[in-house]
């Protein structure tokens, strides 16, 4: 479903350059610290989950944009808070992977489950927590919501990892492409794991392969989300 329509007179080369310049923009704010301390109070985290194994933790958050607005890029950052209250930020630091602390587009009314991997374990009786920011850190351009991602994958009960084939059969090149996958037993999430794509082609096929931390029996989810909609 398109939002916008593209600027009348744009021509290829010009949404290329757009396209390039969105991703220098991206990775220049990368390089940058990441902290959320004053929440959206439209673009929310409606839920925050984590699933620990292997000396890993993956926080899982539902997002949701309750706004009339598609948004994008805005600032993520997530975190637990300490018994005694004080929060400590797992994502704030600069050079991390751009969409380790920012999101790719949500349309209006819609949710998205996006995924951090922490190298570390949350201390025992911590509380996980997620805040989303209210300004974009990058100039996107939302007018080509109806780009979509193919995907296949396999995957066998206690393996760690998911290989997962993309096809991109639109003609908007992917930058940083998000893959997302997780696995819910009883409600509950028992894997998840998240990769980027640095590079995936207008008309091109990719194979990639996603560490899961935790073990998904069944029921594995798996999203390739647009980051380029321009």
């Amino acid at each position: 479903m398109a939002i916008a329509l593209p600027l009348a007179g744009c021509t290829t080369t010009q949404h290329q350059a757009q396209r390039v310049q969105l991703d220098s923009a991206r990775q220049r704010a990368a390089l940058e610290h990441t902290r959320v301390t004053v929440a959206n109070l439209t673009v929310t985290a409606a839920s925050v989950a984590e699933v620990s194994a292997d000396g890993k933790t993956a926080i899982v958050v539902t997002v949701h944009n309750g706004g009339r607005k598609a948004v994008t890029d805005l600032p993520i950052s997530v975190g637990y808070e300490r018994p005694g209250g004080a929060s400590v930020y797992l994502n704030s630091s600069a050079n991390l992977n751009y969409f380790e602390a920012h999101l790719p587009a949500i349309p209006a009314g819609r949710s998205l489950t996006w995924i951090y991997t922490a190298d570390r374990l949350l201390p025992r009786g911590a509380h996980p927590f997620a805040r989303v920011g209210t300004k974009p850190a990058a100039p996107a351009r939302l007018t080509e919501m109806d780009v979509r991602i193919g995907l296949s994958y396999g995957h066998s009960a206690g393996q760690k990892a998911v290989t997962i084939h993309l096809d991109n059969p639109s003609t908007v090149p992917q930058y940083q492409l998000q893959v997302y996958a997780y696995a819910l037993r009883d409600g509950r999430y028992i894997a998840a794991g998240n990769v980027t794509v640095p590079d995936l082609g207008a008309g091109s096929k990719q194979r990639v392969k996603l560490a899961l931390t935790g073990t998904a029996a069944d029921g594995l989810h798996v999203e390739a989300v647009p980051t380029i909609l321009q």
